[in-house]
């Protein structure tokens, strides 16, 4: 049992120590393997906490992002232009939200992929 646990914690280590330093600073909102077939993608924010800013992180395959679309606990919204192709192992800079700390429900992806053989891209979205 202490051998499995010990193997758990050293994935566990190895998969944080391959983001980027300034994303491990964030708190991870929700990840989500984007498709070729689709340009639009949801990453829905579980729980209450508030958030002034958020980024996107990309593994496996570049990603070309268009904007994003927050939504807020209290009904409201923030369009953010990004535009700007996202490489495997590269962040987006921190995008700042209107107004005081925010209470994220979900955030809406608008996607370009870029179209080659291999793994779908997986994007992870963090909050400060």
């Amino acid at each position: 049992m202490c051998r499995i646990l010990g193997l758990f914690a050293i994935v566990v280590a190895a998969a944080g120590a391959s983001l980027p330093a300034s994303a491990q600073q964030g708190t991870l909102l929700g990840t989500r393997a984007v498709a070729d077939h689709s340009d639009t993608d949801v990453i829905q924010v579980p729980g209450g906490a508030r958030y002034n800013a958020v980024r996107l992180c990309v593994e496996q395959r570049s990603v070309h992002f268009q904007d994003i679309d927050v939504h807020f606990g209290n009904g409201g919204s923030q369009d953010v232009i990004v535009r700007l192709l996202v490489n495997p192992g590269e962040c987006t800079r921190w995008i700042n939200l209107n107004g005081p700390s925010r209470n994220i429900t979900r955030i809406v992806l608008h996607y370009d992929m870029i179209i080659n053989a291999g793994q779908q891209a997986v994007v992870s979205v963090y909050g400060s």
